[in-house]
């Protein structure tokens, strides 16, 4: 056909159709609000970094739940289990692990009897010998994963068997014996090529699928021999050789403050986005104050337990041991004192309930307006809410006499306890109080929602506006802010303050005065709606 115009004109006669500018993007309003993060121990996952754990796949991405009698540290497992099931899309997993930990390699050999085939070694030894190749499972099963290999057959022009270099290899779960990885399908030769001119090598095939296993070494000239076990077929069938491995030992699970340090960090570092920070029920100090210390760096809240076997006092003298981490709006502390039946394996026990009150933040905050915005101005707590568990027991009856309600509140921490409303008797998240040790808004968890996402929005927006002319910055900016707190505005997320002349926000944007070429200054000033903890009633009965 005949084009009516040319991309490029200089000196000839013509039309130059230039390619089309869209400018009608705005940056967007949204964020990861259904997703949380949280460390702790499990019997499967990454070690290198952290790892996303959807609703149906906790078994097989964390390994089978733990009963609470058996170790508190099965806890974690029970507060993914209830976000995912309340709410919550992923929860982003950072394996609480052992330095001493060890990822060993498995290798293939081509053996004529199948118990010979795989086998174990250091990755800092790596294979030798008379090896095929070797393989690192990097999601780190502990009970052990079933590895699967198969040669395909070859033959020469005569239609002769010969040694193979394709093979298949396919890992299985131990306890399901599902496939869980593979099959990969690919040659032992470097260069290799399928029909399409791609490359048809083992480890490029395996990369190319999979970012959890690696091809690590293939051993030069690697064949399989007619007589190997694994190669051809038997009845039929594709002959596989299957083993056990159990590759990984994860250590001690008493962890020092280096271990939990680098478990926190992979958090820091997550390239999963999420919006909440779950302690998982960990009884550990230690770890709880760091997690509200990354809270605190990375703008994000952290909701946390006391356990609940503790008295009223006894949690109190344990978020004071916490320390001043606990003490900023981003902490939000619970405390539960009922046991329940584990909904992931069953048995009773004292839970925390943290991860089912962030999966509940995380249904609520799916349900956006018209304008995007999600109702983070409604807390979870009170009548509206209520804890899912079955064959709760409240161990400890609240003594409002002894002020045990008082003190609580005094300490910012939320009791979650069973509460006869008029519609109905529950077992509630009571108050919704957050660390900040002020007697201003940001006392209240709905403010700290409101607050974070207000924040985490508009930097993200202004980190799309880097770069640009300061003038182009500065109209982007104010744009987009004016529209964004107009959206909050209509989502009640605020109210009218006197020292905003009446208005509820106000925005300031321009180029900072010492510095203009180069810095843009934001300011917002917001006075938040508000939450009703405190209703004070009187009736007062006059003469005739």
């Amino acid at each position: 056909m005949t084009s009516p115009f040319s991309r490029s004109i200089s000196a000839r006669s013509g039309v130059q159709l230039n390619y089309i500018d869209d400018q009608s993007e705005q940056p967007s309003t949204d964020t990861v609000a259904n997703n949380m993060a949280i460390t702790g121990r499990f019997a499967r996952g990454r070690i290198d970094k952290v790892f996303a754990v959807s609703k149906g796949k906790e078994k097989r991405l964390l390994g089978a739940p733990v009963s609470l009698s058996v170790s508190r540290l099965g806890e974690p497992y029970v507060h993914i289990y209830e976000a995912l099931r309340k709410g919550t899309v992923q929860a982003i997993v950072s394996r609480l692990v052992s330095a001493t930990a060890k990822n060993q390699l498995m290798v293939c050999t081509a053996a004529n009897d199948q118990s010979a085939v795989w086998s174990m070694v250091d990755e800092s030894v790596g294979a030798s010998g008379s090896y095929l190749f070797a393989i690192k499972h990097l999601e780190c099963f502990s009970d052990g994963v079933i590895a699967e290999v198969h040669a395909n057959i070859a033959t020469d022009t005569t239609g002769a068997q010969v040694a193979s270099k394709i093979v298949s290899l396919q890992l299985r779960d131990v306890i399901t014996n599902l496939v869980i990885l593979g099959p990969y399908v690919g040659s032992l030769d470097p260069a290799a090529q399928d029909e399409f001119g791609q490359s048809y090598y083992i480890a490029d095939i395996v990369h190319q699928s999979t970012d959890v296993l690696q091809v690590v070494d293939v051993a030069d000239g690697a064949t399989v021999p007619t007589s190997c076990y694994f190669y051809g077929k038997a009845s039929s069938k594709d002959v596989y050789a299957s083993q056990t491995l159990s590759y990984f030992t994860e250590g001690p699970t008493t962890y020092t403050t280096d271990e939990m340090d680098a478990a926190i960090d992979r958090i820091r570092k997550s390239k999963p986005s999420f919006t909440y920070i779950g302690s998982g029920g960990t009884e550990n100090v230690a770890l709880i104050s760091r997690l509200l210390d990354l809270g605190l760096l990375i703008n994000k809240q952290v909701a946390w337990d006391i356990l609940g076997s503790l008295t009223p006092d006894a949690a109190i003298i344990f978020y004071d041991s916490i320390g001043s981490s606990a003490d900023s709006l981003y902490s939000q502390c619970y405390w539960a004192p009922f046991t329940a039946t584990n909904p992931a394996v069953g048995g009773n026990a004292y839970i925390g309930t943290s991860g089912q009150n962030i999966g509940f933040r995380c249904t609520r905050n799916a349900q956006t307006n018209a304008k995007g915005i999600a109702p983070r101005n409604v807390v979870i707590a009170g009548s509206d809410y209520g804890v899912d568990r079955t064959s709760i027991v409240q161990q400890y009856e609240m003594d409002d006499d002894a002020g045990d309600y008082e003190n609580l509140a005094v300490s910012r921490i939320n009791p979650v306890v069973y509460v006869d409303y008029a519609s109905g008797g529950k077992y509630a998240w009571y108050d919704s109080l957050t660390g900040a040790q002020t007697t201003g808004a940001s006392k209240l968890i709905a403010v700290a929602e409101m607050a974070t996402y207000v924040d985490d929005t508009i930097a993200s927006a202004a980190q799309e506006s880097l770069q640009k002319p300061m003038a182009t910055a500065i109209k982007t900016m104010t744009t987009f802010i004016t529209n964004f707190l107009g959206a909050c505005q209509s989502a009640s997320y605020f109210q009218a303050s006197t020292v905003l002349d009446g208005a509820m926000w106000s925005a300031t944007i321009a180029e900072n005065s010492a510095d203009p070429f180069e810095k843009m200054n934001i300011n917002t000033y917001i006075c938040y709606d508000g939450t009703n903890r405190i209703t004070e009633q009187q009736q007062t009965i006059v003469r005739t």
